[in-house]
């Protein structure tokens, strides 16, 4: 599996996100840091986190969504063949054995993708006060124990404005190629985009597994 983080000044929140990577019961996984030049504590606080595999790599000076774009043209160049979950700054797993049970999902069905729910908090990441569960039970098609098939989105299913959270989306790079560049001409929503792009890409096959992957801090760009 691995794992990508993009950073710039990062230094009040990395620690609680490689804590969250330090602490997982299933430890075959890569980290891959694309860094925005930080100025501050970042990169020396990431490398104290001995025990996790990591790769620190210069992204481009211009913006979140052209480090996206780089982090995947990175992957496409190198052609790497894994499971990848890319994951924020500030955010962290929900658990100790959250890849371990996404590893395992991806073992048994082998998916294109998985999304699944996630859980806000502000300040301590003990206190959940909001709760996205991300299910769309109209398209879910049960293959086991709280894990879905979903079938084809269309642009009716998303007029009133479902998507996934793009924060919880774990994908196989083979299908990296049918993935969609971010646009950079938006600065607060093309994350929003690229999901609208992504579900109606009839090349992609999306499944949603009904836990909480991800505890999501309030505050950064998409919650403000």
């Amino acid at each position: 599996m691995l794992i990508i983080t993009l950073t710039k000044n990062s230094e009040k929140t990395i620690s609680k996100t490689a804590q969250s990577l330090s602490s997982q019961t299933f430890k075959d996984f890569n980290w891959i840091i694309v860094d925005d030049n930080s100025k501050d504590n970042t990169i020396n606080i990431i490398k104290e986190y001995k025990s996790i595999k990591t790769q620190i790599l210069n992204g481009p000076n211009i913006g979140i969504f052209e480090a996206y774009n780089f982090a995947l043209d990175y992957l496409k160049k190198n052609n790497i063949y894994d499971i990848i979950f890319f994951i924020h700054s500030d955010d962290q797993l929900f658990n100790d054995k959250t890849l371990e049970d996404v590893n395992e999902i991806f073992k048994i069905y082998n998916p294109h993708c998985l999304f699944g729910n996630i859980a806000y908090f502000k300040n301590e990441s003990s206190k959940l006060y909001r709760f996205w569960n991300s299910s769309y039970k109209k398209k879910q098609i049960s293959l086991g124990k709280n894990f879905f098939k979903i079938s084809k989105f269309n642009h009716k299913d998303l007029i009133y404005g479902y998507s996934f959270p793009h924060n919880s989306f774990f994908f196989d790079s083979k299908i990296i190629n049918r993935l969609p560049n971010y646009s950079t001409k938006y600065p607060f929503c093309s994350d929003y985009l690229w999901s609208l792009k992504t579900m109606l890409s009839n090349e992609i096959e999306f499944y949603f597994y009904d836990k909480y992957l991800i505890k999501m801090k309030h505050g950064g760009m998409s919650t403000t």
